[in-house]
């Protein structure tokens, strides 16, 4: 949970059992925890992705959370179909597989390997089995696909 003031909590999307630390009292948003969430902002804004407040504010929280308590995740390439031309746009790309599409938020990648978010309601790994909104997975750069608008949604911006 993350207490915005007296009234107003935020749940995270992440289990007690997926954190490598628990705060056992009160933690305050440090200046690495602001340096990541305004990373964040800025980069979804520069995208032009159309999203409600409440919604950038529920991926920026969890993104920083993921950040700083999310343990490390395992790599899972093999779902996702390789690309010729990969990468992400303004840390945005999206993973496709034969089951379909979605789109994730790179938080931390080096030189082959980025860990995601999921910022799509779901993304399907095999038939039984998905990732949820906000939950990370690790891939290899070359099952990004970068993030591009709709010309549609591009033209109405301009």
């Amino acid at each position: 949970m993350l207490s915005l003031g007296q009234n107003l909590q935020f749940k995270t999307a992440y289990k007690s059992k997926c954190l490598t630390t628990m705060p056992t009292d009160k933690q305050w948003f440090s200046m690495e925890d602001s340096a990541h969430y305004v990373n964040l902002a800025e980069q979804l804004q520069a995208s032009y992705i159309n999203l409600s407040s409440a919604e950038l504010t529920q991926i920026l929280i969890n993104g920083v959370a993921a950040l700083v308590f999310h343990k490390p995740v395992a790599l899972r390439s093999w779902y996702f179909t390789e690309q010729t031309h990969f990468g992400a746009i303004h840390q945005l790309a999206s993973l496709e597989n034969e089951l379909g599409k979605g789109d994730v938020i790179v938080l931390e990648q080096d030189a082959n390997v980025a860990t995601c978010m999921v910022i799509s309601t779901s993304l399907s790994l095999i038939n039984d089995k998905q990732l949820a909104q906000f939950e990370l997975i690790k891939v290899m750069k070359n099952r990004l696909i970068p993030f591009i608008l709709q010309s549609t949604l591009l033209s109405q911006s301009a």
